[in-house]
């Protein structure tokens, strides 16, 4: 918030702020990736294969750090056939899908408020 402000526009501020959070919390592609997001968490079959992942990825950046290249290359090799399984679970898909149409929500939200900042900042000069 600007520090500028007198207290009634810093109250209008705050107002316009939180209908404008709730209206993008409660719009179908925000609820859909949130669904979408608590399926995931509550998937424990692909939340420990992407911890076994993290957990080999970590390993492969140390056996490369001290020369291990066959240690390294297969300890990648099966970070990597974990991730093409996780790739491949409909979760994640669905997922991702979801993710790219609440961000594409956010991305065209901020353009837009961007371009009206800068139309008021404009006009004001």
């Amino acid at each position: 918030m600007p520090s500028n402000l007198t207290d009634t526009q810093s109250a209008e501020y705050d107002q316009a702020l939180a209908a404008l959070l709730a209206q993008v919390s409660q719009h179908p592609a925000v609820l859909a990736f949130q669904a979408a997001e608590e399926r995931l968490k509550a998937a424990e079959d692909l939340y420990a294969l992407e911890v076994e992942m993290k957990v080999l990825a970590k390993e492969a950046v140390l056996y490369k750090k001290i020369d291990k290249v066959k240690a390294y290359q297969e300890t990648m090799a099966r970070s990597k056939i974990i991730e093409a399984q996780l790739n491949e679970s409909p979760l994640i898909m669905d997922y991702r899908r979801k993710l790219v149409v609440a961000n594409d929500l956010l991305q065209h939200l901020l353009q837009t408020l961007e371009s009206q900042i800068n139309e008021e900042l404009y006009r004001d000069k």
